[in-house]
C-alpha cells in the first residue's frame, strides 16, 4: 500500500502550522523579526522556521534586517562615507549598539534601533552634512535642529562675533568664554563647532573689553618692571571740591579715570559738610584715606 502523504510537518510542536495566520500574530512576527532569535519567535508562536521565514517575505515584505540598521545602513541613510564612522561613534558612547541575532558572513550584525538614532541626531547634528544626506527622516530631523539652533565653525563665526580671523575665536574658546565642540575629523585633527545661542550668550555678556584693559595694564607693568625701569602704582589728580571751592589733590589708582575719581570724591566728601583735607588717598574699592 503507498504511503500517504500528509502537508503536517513531522514535528507536533510545529503540526498547528497548518493553520492560518491571524493579525495578532502577524503583528508579533513583524515587530520582532530581526530582532529576536528565530527559535524565540517560533517558540512563541508555535510555527516552524520555513512558515515564519515564508509568511515574513511573502505578506510582510520584510527580511530579518528591516526592524532595525546595522552599520553599513546607517551610514548609508546619514550620508556618512562608511560604516566604520559609525562604529567611532558607538564606540565613543553618543550611540547604542549592540550584537544583533542576525549573521552578517561569519559575524552578527550590529544592531542600532531607530529611538537611539533619533536621540543622537537630536543630540549632535552638527555631525552631518546636509548636501551630502539623501531624502530620509534623518535629514529632517538634522534640518529641523539647524532650523532650531544653527551652528557654525570658527571662521564662519568670526564675523558673527565682530572679529577678522578665525584666530581670535580660537582664542575665546580656549579661554573658556566662549562653549564650542569639537567635531571629529578635518585638518588638526578636528573643527571647533560652535551654536548661534553660545554667540548670543557670548555677545550679552562680552567679557572682552574688560579682559584688554586688565591684560594690557599687567603686561606693560611686568615688562616695566623687569626692564628695571619705573612702575605708575598711583595718579595724583586736582579736583575742585564743589562744596567749599578748594583744590584738593586726589591719590587714585591709575586705572580710574578722571570721572570716576571725581564722582568718587563728591560722593564721600560732598555730604552737606566737606571732609577733606589738603591731600586724599582714593583707593579702586570706593575707601578714602585723608592724609592732611
Amino acid at each position: 500500500m503507498p504511503e500517504r502523504k500528509t502537508d503536517r510537518h513531522p514535528d507536533r510542536r510545529y503540526q498547528r502550522a497548518q493553520k492560518r495566520w491571524t493579525e495578532e500574530e502577524l503583528e508579533y512576527l513583524g515587530n520582532k523579526y530581526g530582532l529576536v532569535s528565530e527559535r524565540a519567535i517560533c517558540r512563541h508562536l508555535q510555527r516552524s522556521p520555513d512558515a515564519c521565514r515564508i509568511i515574513a517575505i511573502r505578506k510582510l515584505h520584510s527580511n530579518r534586517k528591516m526592524n532595525f540598521y546595522c552599520g553599513r545602513e546607517l551610514a548609508r541613510a546619514l550620508g556618512v562615507p562608511d560604516s566604520k564612522t559609525i562604529m567611532n561613534w558607538a564606540l565613543a558612547g553618543w550611540i547604542p549598539v549592540r550584537k544583533s541575532v542576525v549573521k552578517a558572513g561569519k559575524f552578527r550584525a550590529w544592531l542600532f534601533r531607530d529611538k537611539n538614532i533619533v536621540k543622537f541626531l537630536r543630540e549632535k547634528p552638527w555631525l552631518f552634512d546636509l548636501a551630502k544626506m539623501p531624502e530620509h527622516y534623518f535629514r529632517t530631523i538634522v534640518r529641523e535642529e539647524y532650523e532650531r539652533d544653527p551652528w557654525y565653525n570658527c571662521e564662519q563665526a568670526a564675523p558673527l562675533l565682530g572679529v577678522k580671523t578665525d584666530d581670535a575665536v580660537q582664542r575665546y574658546i580656549r579661554h573658556g568664554w566662549l562653549p564650542a565642540v569639537k567635531k571629529p575629523g578635518g585638518p588638526w585633527q578636528g573643527v571647533w563647532i560652535i551654536r548661534r545661542s553660545a554667540i548670543l550668550s557670548f555677545l550679552a555678556n562680552d567679557p572682552r573689553r574688560q579682559y584688554k584693559i586688565e591684560l594690557a595694564s599687567a603686561t606693560q607693568r611686568e615688562i616695566r618692571r623687569k626692564n628695571g625701569q619705573p612702575i605708575r602704582i598711583s595718579v595724583f589728580w586736582a579736583v575742585l571740591c564743589p562744596e567749599c571751592g578748594q583744590t584738593v589733590l586726589v591719590k587714585a589708582e591709575p586705572q580710574l579715570l578722571g570721572r570716576e575719581v571725581l564722582h568718587l570724591f563728591t560722593e564721600i566728601h560732598t555730604n552737606g559738610r566737606c571732609s577733606h583735607g589738603l591731600i586724599c588717598a582714593l583707593g579702586k574699592e570706593a575707601t578714602v584715606t585723608t592724609i592732611l
